[in-house]
């Protein structure tokens, strides 16, 4: 059994500190970041704010296997035509741009992002998991979280739902790769949030992850090893991934359900 770290991640106040910053962005992603925002900014109207996050504003991306994710907040509703430009964008960046393995861009209203019953999904995604890099920042208007029960309830959204789907629906022809890492990054991070107010601190780091989620529960540390693999590490194997859907995931969902999630 790994040791536990101790907690990281929080201010002096112990509240959770945003994550990543944009001067850590690494220097090969940098021109794809700035035609990312310049794409974004003219492809739709009213943007509101433009966003980074993940590996690249962590300053862990690595060239030719991270992606770029990105958050596009409108200061209006989404519209579906919308999403078919956000679908183009992806598509144009991650075309041009082979630096990265693939681009995901979020598109969200930012009414709906501020909303206080949003506070610890979407609040916390704008507050703490993105890093602005373009316009005034959203995140700031989210009030502070502690990483502790409430937020372990929120942060995981529709958890159930999205774990029923990656039960049912398997890879499609062609995307076992996406659907690895899907499994593997959903299941760590359950892991980790149900053991996060335990621990009082805040990653996404997954060394992190799997060494707190090792240490509070240690039945889970091969598991979560695995799924980490799957998530981050390139590890393509779907009956891997079922098999971290079985009993595993029966655990999860347990664990969930007794914290109140």
């Amino acid at each position: 059994m790994p040791p536990l770290p101790p907690p990281q991640g929080i201010d002096a106040q112990g509240f959770v500190v945003r994550e990543g910053d944009r001067s850590r962005v690494p220097a090969p992603f940098l021109p794809l970041v700035s035609r990312y925002v310049e794409l974004v900014t003219s492809s739709f109207a009213d943007v509101h704010s433009v966003y980074l996050y993940g590996s690249l504003p962590r300053g862990t991306a690595r060239v030719g296997s991270s992606d770029l994710d990105g958050q596009v907040v409108l200061g209006r509703p989404v519209t579906p035509a919308d999403q078919e430009v956000r679908r183009q964008v992806e598509t144009e960046l991650a075309t041009a741009y082979p630096v990265v393995d693939g681009v995901g861009v979020l598109l969200d209203d930012r009414a709906v992002m501020l909303d206080p019953g949003n506070r610890f999904d979407h609040g916390f995604h704008l507050r703490v998991l993105c890093t602005p890099v373009w316009g005034p920042d959203a995140g700031a208007d989210v009030p502070p979280h502690r990483p502790d029960v409430d937020l372990a309830r929120g942060i995981q959204g529709d958890w159930r739902a999205v774990l029923a789907r990656l039960r049912e629906e398997g890879p499609t022809a062609g995307g076992e790769r996406a659907y690895c890492r899907a499994v593997g990054r959903r299941l760590t991070r359950l892991a980790f949030t149900w053991g996060m107010p335990r621990w009082g601190g805040w990653t996404s780091d997954p060394v992190v992850i799997t060494q707190v989620v090792g240490a509070l529960e240690p039945g889970w540390e091969d598991p979560v090893a695995e799924a980490v693999g799957l998530g981050w590490h390139g590890v393509t194997d779907v009956r891997l991934a079922h098999r971290l859907l079985g009993a595993w995931t029966d655990e999860l969902v347990v664990a969930g359900t007794e914290l109140g999630a």
